[in-house]
């Protein structure tokens, strides 16, 4: 192959001695495809443009402009803005899809998960929820049931996960008691409180509030106290004070009496009784 052949640029560009030579016989060229003088045409296209060729070949597919200005730019992110958004599903669209979906398989109709699926899908969602924290049977079978298991599978499950120890409602009560207690430093009537809404019995609370005798409780309670009476404006008014301070244990769950008196004694050891007051 002479060098012309090689060269993939216009001929204009070709040093001298490298342009073709007019006489070379069109043998020595490769056979190419097609004869007469559109065939010819073709060979010298393909052999003189080869780099137009590999330039439409690679050009891009037609896509939309972006945009080039800060203008457009603001135009295009308000269009994309003021696209509305899909709605959520509100609570009674989803709890209507929860019930469609149980009468559907109750109804035998196809398409359903087979017992053995749900049970299979119950044990996963199970033990998800239980690597995050550990969970009551209650919190657990409300988990179940909002995914559309069925309810029989759903207490069959939870039992056996029971058995070996991964749920339990008296280990779960004490660590919420002691965490409860020393985090948020909330009194046994409060705690009592949280604890039914996550489904333990009254029964195996009260074992778990042990942990938390009366002195121990009076002394949270002035650890309250004494951190709500750091700043020197709490000195000011001791009326306001102590009605802060009374409702701020009340919140917690302490009893009137015994948060008036926590207050009342714990401002006077701050502040210093007043004259008159009592």
């Amino acid at each position: 192959m002479s060098v012309s052949n090689e060269f993939q640029g216009d001929l204009e560009d070709m040093p001298e001695w490298a342009r073709p030579d007019p006489a070379e016989p069109e043998a020595s060229q490769p056979a190419k495809p097609g004869t007469g003088e559109a065939g010819a045409r073709k060979a010298s296209s393909d052999t003189l443009a080869p780099t137009n060729r590999r330039i439409i070949a690679s050009l891009p597919a037609q896509e939309k402009k972006k945009p080039e200005s800060v203008d457009e730019l603001r135009a295009a992110m308000y269009e994309i803005l003021s696209s509305p958004a899909p709605a959520a599903p509100t609570k009674k669209e989803r709890k209507d899809a929860r019930e469609a979906r149980r009468a559907a398989r109750e109804s035998g109709e196809t398409g359903e998960l087979s017992d053995d699926q749900w049970r299979e899908k119950a044990r996963g969602i199970l033990l998800r929820q239980l690597t995050a924290s550990d969970k009551t049977a209650k919190q657990l079978k409300d988990k179940l049931l909002d995914k559309d298991c069925p309810e029989e599978i759903a207490d069959e499950v939870i039992e056996r996960y029971a058995e070996i120890n991964l749920v339990d409602d008296e280990r779960f009560a004490k660590t919420w008691v002691a965490a409860r207690a020393r985090s948020r430093g909330l009194a046994r009537g409060a705690i009592k409180r949280e604890l039914r809404t996550k489904g333990v019995d009254d029964e195996t609370a009260a074992e778990a509030l042990e942990q938390i005798d009366d002195e121990t409780e009076e002394q949270r309670a002035r650890e309250l106290v004494r951190a709500k009476l750091r700043p020197e404006s709490m000195g000011a008014d001791r009326d306001r004070a102590l009605r802060r301070l009374v409702g701020m244990l009340g919140r917690k769950g302490y009893n009137g009496g015994m948060a008036f008196k926590v207050a009342r004694e714990e401002w006077d050891e701050r502040f210093g009784r007043h004259e008159g007051q009592y």
